[in-house]
């Protein structure tokens, strides 16, 4: 009497990462436009129906896997301690270059924890209606408004100098933004701690008070 294997489903979630990692797979070994939905399903070992349940097309596999570097970036920054300046504190320009050396290595160390996947992305997304524009616009409204609020509070404390904090923030990431994107479409060692702190020493020249110690 013959056994019939027993089929095995996974859950939902489940599914929907197993598929993105095989997608991802696929695009690293054929790139992003060589790659097929037939490539994708047969590493996932589904039919395309059940790709078609989680996904649309090829391009929302690469929106998806966007959308976890997007994720994880956020986290990241949600998770970092807000900024408390006791009545009084006085912090030297050593300080404050160390301060946000620190902050922005956290953020940093998760962009560059799976380089190959952010490089994939950013790459690929450029033929895919704005897949890239969309992952730094997210990025730019969740971070923006923190900023802001961190240089208001040094403001307040009288630790750095007056200035427009909306023009402030908008520059400085920018400048952060377009350095790791360097990094990424370039092939370039991504020294973490190093962009941290050349990016940590420029801030603080252009926003600590003149006279500050050091």
């Amino acid at each position: 009497m013959s056994v019939l294997k027993r089929r095995t489903y996974k859950p939902a979630a489940e599914r929907r990462e197993q598929i993105l990692d095989c997608a991802l797979a696929a695009f690293a070994e054929h790139g992003y436009h060589g790659a097929s939905i037939a490539d994708v399903c047969a590493r996932a070992r589904i039919g395309r129906a059940t790709l078609y349940q989680y996904f649309t097309d090829k391009r929302d596999l690469l929106v998806a896997l966007a959308d976890r570097i997007t994720s994880r970036v956020l986290s990241a920054f949600d998770r970092r301690q807000p900024v408390d300046i006791p009545p009084g504190f006085r912090p030297t320009a050593a300080q404050v270059v160390a301060f946000f050396e620190a902050r922005l290595a956290q953020v940093l160390a998760v962009v560059f924890e799976d380089a190959a996947t952010a490089r994939l992305v950013l790459r690929a997304g450029r033929g895919a209606d704005g897949v890239v524009d969309e992952i730094l616009r997210r990025i730019d409204d969740a971070v923006l408004g923190v900023m802001e609020e961190e240089l208001r509070a040094g403001k307040r404390a009288g630790i750095i100098r007056e200035l427009d904090e909306r023009f402030v923030a908008r520059f400085f990431l920018g400048g952060v933004e377009k350095i790791v994107l360097s990094c990424l479409d370039e092939d370039r060692p991504l020294d973490v701690q190093s962009i941290a702190r050349q990016t940590a020493l420029l801030e603080a020249l252009g926003i600590l008070p003149q006279e500050a110690p050091s």
